[in-house]
């Protein structure tokens, strides 16, 4: 089931994931006095993006790159090549995410694409349940939809 699910969810999701879980513990990562003063942001290409809000902590944070890519892969297995560190103001702790939230509005899903989904994976999978199907086929849409691309 694992390795299905790894199918469908696009890449980018699992990364946010990891951000997330990361990000929470952030201060287990760089320490509890850096860790109230910086905030990882985002992530790509196996860059992770830290914003520090003084020159001095980014500069500390920078020294540290190697030490927190290590504790990022020891951790959470979050594959990370390069850290960047920007000063600027971190999101607010008290939201309990890596970054801020936009407002969200309706994604609106196509039905010809769920059942193409669907069918593909009952061609492949013809061992799990149609419901089952149909639910991850419908998920995988949304998330198409939503952050586009696999």
């Amino acid at each position: 089931m694992n390795a299905f699910l790894g199918r469908v969810m696009p890449r980018q999701y699992e990364h946010r994931l990891k951000l997330e879980n990361a990000a929470a513990e952030w201060s287990r990562v760089v320490g509890p006095v850096l860790a109230g003063q910086s905030a990882p942001v985002d992530v790509s290409d196996r860059e992770l993006l830290v914003v520090a809000e003084t020159p001095l902590v980014a500069n500390l944070l920078s020294m540290m790159a190697g030490n927190i890519a290590h504790t990022l892969q020891e951790c959470w297995r979050f594959e990370i090549e390069k850290v960047k560190i920007v000063v600027g103001r971190p999101p607010l702790k008290s939201q309990g995410r890596a970054y801020a939230q936009p407002k969200s509005s309706p994604v609106w899903v196509k039905e010809e694409d769920v059942q193409n989904l669907a069918r593909n994976y009952l061609e492949t999978s013809p061992e799990l349940p149609e419901d089952v199907v149909e639910s991850f086929a419908r998920l995988q849409a949304f998330f198409a939809t939503r952050f586009g691309g696999k």
